[in-house]
Formats: structure tokens, C-alpha cells, sequence
């Protein structure tokens, strides 16, 4: 029981001179490394009252980047390590040269930051700033640089890459409007699924050439408004040269066609509606005139009238008749009456009729 309040007790007055005489001093302060190499980062635990030894301790490493504790090794040697942070940060110490050590392997490029060791919470070292570089960057080249399309057809963009693999690499493509600032348009990642801005509909569709390495983005019934500057984007920072999507209205040409086929239509319409009119007008017309001249019972032939003509003669009488006493001054009168239906060329009828006369007519 003793033995341990002395330790307790020792252990405080040991923070207590910790607090007041104990720095960190970090080292390396900068490095730059290609992605896929192997960094190590020390902290050299300094007292200018006792030289302490770094496993009674535990020390945590922070970074820049986010501000939060990241990684710690304890007393024991267990580690601690933040989501996100593989088996690729270890954590160590050395007792022969007081230090604690924090070593990265397989390097990315976003494991660039500022890397700050600390212990008790209130001591920290003097930072470490990692740059991870890219040995050979990808590189994108789009295509075609301009690419125009009519309203309602579909655009097609493509971006090529070398120096990496398209299958396992995320794209991002992104649009500039006339005016105004750039603006995230959809994520085609590395498993094939696809993440979209809100407002970007199905119409754009990412697709992966593999044979060609090559990123596509397929914007389908474009509309004017889709109109702008289209990028594609890979390992956040590595930007192609741009495709210029231009939209142009409908061809006038076809535009007139079809309103010329338009009006041909309507006119023809119109005119068919007004044949129909007039025939069905003298339809009813012809209805009404057999309904009034045509007498009920009579055959169509009595809706032919015929017409007569007379020619009349007159003859004095040289030879009385038999039996007949007429005076020396009578005459006699022969009439020939013919009946011609209308519209036709010869007589219907006939007729000759002689009549004499009894009286006696004075001559002039």
C-alpha cells in the first residue's frame, strides 16, 4: 500500500516537472515523397530536469487536416487508430533514444498533411508537413473539343486517361455554364455505382471504355440549357482540357417543312368540309323539289312535260262533200298537232285534223 502512494506521489510530482521543463521536438519539420513509398516521423521526448523515459507515457498524433486525435500508442502498446486509418500507420517507441516514432507506409496522396505529436494533452511537437507527389500522374485528354448537337439528339463526351487504369479509378465530371461558376455534375466510381447532383436527371449517363481507357458521359434529348464547358476529373485534382457542348435549336429548314405539311393539312381539311357542305346543300335542295312537283302516284314520266305545236291551214272548198250542200263561199281548215317531250328530238305524237267550216266569210 505504500509502495503505491509513493508511486502515485511520484508519478505527480513527475507531471508536475513534465508540464513545466518537457517539449517535443519533431523531426523531420517538411517531406516530400512519391505515392507508394514508406515515411517515418519522429518525436524526441527533451526534460531539462530528468531525463524520463517515453514508455511510462501514452502519445497521440493529430493532423491538419481534420484536427482530431488520429492515432495513439498507450502505455502497453496497444494503438489506437481513428476511422479511416489503416494498418499502414504504426505507431512505435524507443527507450534508448526517448522518442516515439510514427511511421506511414505505401504512401497516397491524400495522406498529405501537417502530422503534430502530443502527450499529457497540453505538449506538442513542432509538426511534420508530408507531401505525397504522383510519380507518373494520369493524364486526361478530352474529346472532341467541340461538340455540337441538335436539340432533342444526343451528345456524347469522352475523356481519355493514360498512366492509370480506368476500371479502378473514380471520375467526376463537372460543367461550366456561360457565367457562371464550375458546378459537380455526377461521380462514376471505381464499383460502377453513380452518384448525381440533385436536378441532374438520368439523361446523363457515365460509361467505362476499359479497351480504350477511356471515361464517357452520354447526355441524352439535350435541351439549349445544357449548353456549357464539361469536364472529367480524376484523384481529385488532375482536370481534362474541357469539351465546349453547343445545342442548336431545330433546323429552320425542317421547321418550315413542317409547318408548310401543317397548313396543307388544314387547308385540305377545310376544303373536304366545304365539298361535304355544298353537296349535302344541294342534296337537300334536289329532295325538296321532287317532295313539291312530283304529284303523289304519278310515274317520274308525268315530271316531263310535253309540248305541242299547230299548224294550221286553210284550203277553200272546190269538191263539197257527199251528201253535203255547202255554199260556193265555204272554207275548210286542217290543223296538224304535234306533242314533243321535252328533251327529245323527235314528236312524241302526231295528230292531223280536218274541220269545215259553214259560213260564209267575206273576203277583204
Amino acid at each position: 500500500m505504500f509502495a503505491l502512494i509513493f508511486s502515485t506521489l511520484t508519478l505527480s510530482l513527475c507531471a508536475v516537472g513534465l508540464t513545466a521543463n518537457t517539449s517535443l521536438i519533431q523531426s523531420p519539420g517538411a517531406l516530400v515523397v512519391r505515392e507508394g513509398e514508406t515515411v517515418e516521423i519522429r518525436c524526441v521526448l527533451n526534460s531539462t530536469n530528468v531525463n524520463y523515459i517515453v514508455k511510462i507515457y501514452d502519445v497521440h498524433w493529430y493532423n491538419s487536416r481534420n484536427g482530431i486525435q488520429l492515432l495513439s500508442l498507450s502505455v502497453n502498446d496497444h494503438t489506437y487508430r481513428s476511422r479511416g486509418f489503416s494498418k499502414r500507420f504504426q505507431l512505435s517507441r524507443d527507450d534508448a533514444s526517448n522518442s516515439y516514432s510514427l511511421t506511414i507506409r505505401e504512401v497516397k496522396i491524400a495522406d498529405s498533411a501537417d502530422y503534430i505529436c502530443g502527450i499529457w494533452g497540453d505538449i506538442f511537437g513542432n509538426g511534420t508537413q508530408l507531401n505525397v507527389t504522383i510519380a507518373n500522374p494520369p493524364i486526361l485528354i478530352q474529346f472532341p473539343r467541340l461538340e455540337r448537337v441538335t436539340e432533342g439528339h444526343t451528345a456524347r463526351l469522352w475523356c481519355s486517361m493514360e498512366n492509370a487504369e480506368v476500371g479502378n479509378t473514380d471520375v467526376h465530371w463537372y460543367r461550366e455554364l456561360p457565367g457562371q461558376d464550375m458546378e459537380w455534375v455526377l461521380t462514376h466510381e471505381a464499383g460502377g455505382s453513380v452518384r448525381r447532383r440533385p436536378g441532374f436527371t438520368e439523361r446523363f449517363q457515365p460509361f467505362k471504355d476499359v479497351s480504350n481507357s477511356s471515361f464517357i458521359l452520354n447526355v441524352t434529348n439535350v435541351m439549349l440549357n445544357d449548353s456549357a464547358v464539361y469536364y472529367c476529373t480524376v484523384w481529385g485534382d488532375i482536370r481534362g482540357n474541357g469539351t465546349q457542348l453547343n445545342v442548336t435549336e431545330q433546323p429552320y429548314e425542317k421547321l418550315s417543312l413542317k409547318i408548310l405539311g401543317a397548313i396543307v393539312a388544314c387547308v385540305l381539311f377545310i376544303l373536304l368540309c366545304s365539298i361535304l357542305a355544298i353537296a349535302v346543300c344541294y342534296m337537300k335542295k334536289w329532295v325538296c323539289f321532287q317532295h313539291i312537283f312530283k304529284p303523289e302516284g304519278n310515274s317520274t314520266e308525268g315530271l316531263n312535260p310535253v309540248y305541242s305545236t299547230v299548224t294550221v291551214e286553210t284550203k277553200t272548198n272546190t269538191e263539197p262533200a257527199p251528201n253535203v250542200t255547202m255554199s260556193a263561199e265555204s272554207e275548210i281548215f286542217y290543223a296538224d298537232i304535234q306533242f314533243v317531250r321535252q328533251n327529245a328530238k323527235a314528236p312524241t305524237l302526231a295528230v292531223s285534223e280536218e274541220t269545215t267550216e259553214y259560213a260564209a266569210i267575206k273576203r277583204a
